[in-house]
């Protein structure tokens, strides 16, 4: 055998090897990334898994929330309701004395209030119950103001006094104050149960 055969088998012997090693690399290389996929499949599953499991959660809790609020919310307003019944119901059962002492108080710091925005103010226009008009009007005279009194039955108690055509209006009457007044207990009670 020559040297050009001996050389030519070498290579051929080489050649074979080397495309065995190459067959047997690829061989080895799909089956890693076979086995790398089969991995990356399980941990994308497994991952999607705790994901469903946390939005699972995640909805419950704010299912959980939003019916707590509407508890909260039911009863602010069952709280509301009995504040205001009450605050009612001692309002309609005050007696004359008391409710006269009151409309006196609330009446001259209404007409302070307005005459401190127009000190020229000549007439003034008094809003109350039907019941306080008599009342009212004689209070009126003793303040020697010029005065006009009108009924308004949704007035439960107080006045309401405004001049210049109602461009300046104070609210004293009992509604009013109950309105503020539940505002408050309601502030108050949203900060309680929020601490």
């Amino acid at each position: 055998m020559s040297i050009e055969e001996l050389r030519k088998a070498v290579l051929e012997k080489a050649k074979a090897e080397a495309d065995e090693i190459l067959r047997e690399a690829v061989k080895r290389s799909e089956a890693i990334i076979r086995d790398a996929e089969e991995k990356k499949r399980r941990f994308v599953e497994s991952e999607k898994g705790k994901l469903r499991a946390a939005l699972q959660i995640e909805s419950r809790v704010g299912e959980a929330r939003r019916r707590a609020r509407l508890i909260i919310s039911s009863v602010k307003a069952e709280v509301a309701k009995e504040v205001k019944e009450r605050a009612l119901n001692i309002l309609r059962s005050m007696d004359s004395a008391k409710r006269e002492e009151s409309l006196r108080s609330l009446l001259e710091d209404a007409i302070a209030e307005v005459l401190r925005a127009v000190p020229s103010a000549t007439l003034l226009e008094v809003h109350v119950a039907p019941a306080d008009k008599p009342l009212v009007e004689k209070l009126l005279r003793e303040k020697g103001l010029k005065y006009e009194v009108r009924e308004d039955p949704s007035i439960l108690g107080g006045v309401r006094v405004s001049c210049c055509g109602g461009d300046v209006v104070v609210d004293n009457t009992y509604n009013a104050r109950l309105g503020k007044g539940l505002a408050d207990v309601l502030r108050e009670i949203s900060r309680e149960l929020s601490a």
